[in-house]
């Protein structure tokens, strides 16, 4: 006959075996939560195997000496089952942020307060006594509960309260497997209360000793029937690991019938849900923005609230249909099923800071001057910016899906093509354009601008055109162009017929007449030089490629002065230089500078000799060149306008060689300035008049430009017979005399 002894122990151990199963599969399911509940229901059922299987031991032992130790064993071992069930239902509740460190402490005193006293039991504060009671012939040894024992049971039992409250919210408050799931824990964990509470009690009918490790094998059963049935914490294991891993995208998890069964933080703060928000029809505590869109139906969105919460959908194009008061937060929103009883994950992405700069560019790009255009690869319009109406007269919506080089001049639209279909596949190539395109009007409008292959780019994927309405700038220089030319033209003819009449009055008249012809006819050179002179500037800036290179100035500067002792043999010309080469940033028509101040000193001596006097000084930034003669110094009404930039009728420069220099010295970023004889210092001159300054930037270390000084200015060094520079009145070339002007037919 199979007595109670024997079966007492095989439901003990049975019991070890099943809490066991059901703590590793448990684990397995809620390993990868970030809260740690998987960790707590490990260590439950853990203890609580152990406490069985110590319970099976006892009952084993009998009344051998061994029979008291496991008996104090198995309420060492039960004494934090109590604290790690409330901390399993504490984190999967989803409170897991209340464990502070301190409050985990502060649970961990009572289990250790109660193991304490089961080992040492001073004064039967924990067992009062133990007894051999006899059940159907089976002598069981029982522990009496003493206070510290009834004291923890009934912490046991009001953490179990707790559990079942915590639990019990998400099971009112959702539905489906959710609430199966949370009904579930609360059976579970009420069960051994109640066993736990019938041994303190001690009524007649209930068994003398404590049943609770076998109602926790009951329990451990349930958990494993419901893992294996109703999914136990495998869709709470989804939504909590999601919602509350700490995201900043706002997570609202909807059951099947549009009930919200749980938020995390973020959304909580971005849409104003209070916690009775869990459990209430989504519609109803969503804001209208959200119910609003396809999102709820499974759909993707994007969405605006303003400060209030409330707000708006976004168009098809990302812009608001409303006009917020406050700041606006923008969102994209997207549905994602949970594959298990129509579990729907709502993931609210802020894309403010994203929205908000392609906003403010597109307000950019739409209000620009510039035409900003997309095209493919076909030349087919994608977008067109608002500019085009302004400059061409065209609706920009009714430009897309038109083909760009049909609005081209039939004569441009092959140079405008072929780069274009060269640059096809290299990706990020630019290509320059300038074409004439159709007005609306029926005219043409000159535009420049460059095109960029973006099809790399996914927010493009086409030609990235900026054009720029250049047609009053080329009107404007073709002008000038035509009146400079014909100015030049009618200035040579008309002074030659000055030339002419002066030197017959000149061969005709008497000594004073004649004085007056040679006067005539020194104006009319020089108004023929001005002529020369200003092409001369014109073609030497437009060939010119600025920008800098390195220069070996010390070279330069020798040459050039060298030129000037064979030109001007009147001329006392010193220099003065550091030890060393100074290498600067420059290009060629750095000679052609240096030499018109130079020449200008020539010039305008007050006496048969002249002296100038060169420094040229290197730092760690800077070369500087410092040109100083003894004449009577440039007016101060030039230097202030080349100084300045700009001539007025009060303040103009008297000639164009100061003029030049100083947009040489712009064109390499160099610095042009003057200094007052009275305040120079340039030995071995005494009487200095003005000292020219030019500074420009060092380019140590850099490999220098050797172009040799007769190929470095294509004007006013290079050429004998070219005009050189002269701002206070010259009449006379740069290394030649002055040719008498002669009409030619290209003026």
């Amino acid at each position: 006959m199979v007595t109670d002894l024997a079966i007492l122990p095989v439901a003990a151990f049975g019991s070890a075996l099943v809490a066991a199963a059901a703590g590793g599969l448990a684990y397995v399911r809620t390993r990868e939560r970030t809260d740690h509940a998987g960790a707590a229901i490990a260590a439950t059922l853990g203890l609580v195997a152990t406490w069985a299987t110590a319970f099976g031991l006892q009952l084993l032992a009998g009344t051998t000496a061994a029979g008291p130790g496991l008996l104090t064993l198995k309420w060492l071992v039960a004494a934090p089952v109590a604290t790690t069930s409330l901390l399993f239902a504490i984190t999967y509740a989803g409170y897991g942020e209340w464990l502070t460190p301190p409050r985990i402490a502060a649970l961990a005193v009572e289990p250790a307060l109660a193991g304490a006293l089961a080992v040492v039991n001073p004064g039967g504060i924990f067992f009062a006594g133990s007894d051999l009671r006899t059940v159907r012939g089976v002598t069981v040894l029982v522990a009496d509960p003493g206070p510290a024992l009834v004291a923890h049971v009934a912490y046991g039992v009001l953490a179990t309260v707790v559990f079942v409250s915590l639990l019990g919210r998400i099971a009112v408050r959702s539905s489906g497997t959710y609430r199966t799931q949370a009904a579930v824990l609360c059976l579970g964990t009420t069960t051994p209360a109640v066993t736990a509470t019938l041994f303190v009690l001690r009524p007649p009918w209930a068994p003398p000793f404590d049943t609770t490790p076998l109602g926790f094998g009951a329990v451990s059963l349930l958990l494993l029937v419901a893992m294996a049935r109703f999914n136990l914490f495998d869709v709470a294991s989804v939504a909590h690991q999601t919602v509350f891993a700490g995201l900043d995208d706002a997570i609202v998890v909807v059951d099947e019938d549009g009930r919200v069964l749980e938020t995390n933080p973020s959304a909580r703060d971005a849409f104003g849900l209070d916690p009775d928000a869990v459990g209430a029809d989504a519609e109803r505590v969503l804001p209208d923005a959200v119910v609003e869109t396809d999102l709820l139906d499974g759909g993707d969105a994007e969405v605006m609230l303003d400060g209030d919460g409330d707000g708006t959908p976004l168009d098809a194009e990302g812009m608001a249909f409303g006009d917020p008061s406050t700041d606006p937060t923008y969102f994209e929103a997207t549905c994602e099923s949970l594959g298990r009883e129509g579990l729907r994950l709502l993931v609210f992405r802020d894309v403010s800071q994203r929205t908000e700069m392609q906003r403010r560019y597109r307000a950019y790009v739409e209000h620009s001057e510039d035409i900003v255009a997309v095209t493919d690869a076909d030349g087919v319009f994608e977008y067109v910016s608002p500019a085009v109406e302004t400059v061409l007269g065209y609706d920009p919506e009714r430009l897309e899906g038109g083909v760009f080089t049909d609005y081209v001049h039939p004569d441009d639209r092959r140079s405008v093509a072929e780069p274009f279909a060269e640059s096809l596949h290299r990706p990020g190539e630019r290509v320059r354009l300038s074409c004439r395109i159709e007005h609306r009007d029926g005219g043409w409008r000159i535009l420049d601008g460059v095109g960029v292959n973006r099809f790399d780019d996914p927010h493009i994927g086409g030609y990235l055109l900026t054009l720029r309405d250049e047609t009053r700038r080329d009107r404007y220089e073709q002008r000038l162009h035509v009146l400079t030319r014909v100015l030049r033209h009618d200035l040579r003819n008309e002074l030659n017929v000055v030339h002419g009449y002066a030197d017959v009055i000149e061969t005709t008249g008497d000594d004073e007449t004649a004085d007056y012809a040679e006067r005539i006819q020194r104006s009319a050179e020089r108004l023929a030089s001005l002529g020369t002179r200003v092409r001369g500037i014109d073609q030497t800036l437009r060939r010119t490629d600025h920008g800098g290179r390195p220069v070996d100035v010390t070279r330069v500067v020798r040459e050039v002065l060298e030129r000037a002792r064979d030109r001007f043999p009147e001329m006392t010309v010193t220099v003065e230089t550091d030890d060393g080469d100074a290498i600067a940033y420059a290009d060629e028509l750095l000679a052609t500078a240096v030499w018109n101040v130079v020449e200008n000193a020539s010039h305008h001596r007050e006496g048969d000799q002249t002296r100038v006097a060169v420094t040229l000084s290197a730092g760690c930034d800077t070369v500087e060149l410092r040109i100083a003669d003894d004449g009577p110094g440039i007016p101060a009404e030039d230097r202030e306008a080349v100084e300045s930039g700009h001539e007025t009728q009060l303040r103009h420069a008297s000639g164009l060689g100061l003029w030049l220099v100083r947009w040489i010295v712009d064109g390499v970023d160099g610095e042009l300035s003057f200094v007052d004889g009275a305040d120079a210092d340039a030995e071995p001159i005494d009487d200095v008049g003005t000292v020219v300054v030019l500074r420009l930037r060092a380019a140590e270390g850099e490999s220098v430009t050797t172009t040799p000084v007769e190929q470095m200015a294509p004007w006013g060094v290079a050429s004998a017979g070219a005009e050189g520079g002269d701002d206070r009145g010259d009449d006379a070339g740069a290394f030649g005399e002055p040719v008498a002007p002669q009409p030619s037919r290209d003026d």
